[in-house]
């Protein structure tokens, strides 16, 4: 059975039937190996009286990630526009939402102990630290020299 058969059984169809500048939408872009599906907010909708565009700021869901970027299509392109819910949009990037703050916090951490190390190399190279220092009390002298002492001690 084909899967658009399937599909067509269960699913009711879904027309929008007017869009203006805010409207989320679902956004499904037909590629050479898949089909991408997006989450857009119409940015702008543009008509010359020959040519008309839409412009959509659209968001994509990847592996604990989100990316975000503007695009415009011309009206000659033939696109795949649904109508979304803001609740439906929160559910499905809910997860990538909570795996950035984790990254992000981990950034924070990694950054901070990036600046102490800094500070203390700061503290350090700039004379702070060796004012409080001292150096060891100590003589060079040749392996010849050394035996000959050790010669002597015993």
């Amino acid at each position: 059975m084909e899967t658009k058969t399937l599909i067509q059984a269960q699913v009711n169809v879904v027309k929008i039937t007017a869009l203006k500048k805010g409207d989320v939408v679902k956004l499904i872009e037909k590629t050479y190996s898949d089909n991408e599906i997006y989450y857009a907010v119409v940015i702008d909708m543009l008509n010359t009286g020959k040519e008309s565009y839409l412009q959509l700021l659209r968001y994509k869901q990847s592996y604990g990630d989100i990316t975000a970027e503007i695009v415009t299509f011309d009206g000659e392109k033939d696109l795949a526009i649904l109508p979304a819910t803001i609740k439906e949009v929160a559910e499905h990037f809910e997860r990538a939402i909570d795996s950035m703050k984790v990254k992000i916090k981990v950034a924070k951490e990694t950054l901070q102990k990036d600046i102490n190390a800094m500070k203390k190399l700061e503290h350090f190279s700039t004379g702070e630290l060796s004012k409080k220092l001292t150096e060891a009390s100590f003589e060079e002298i040749t392996q010849k020299v050394y035996n000959k002492r050790l010669e002597q001690l015993q």
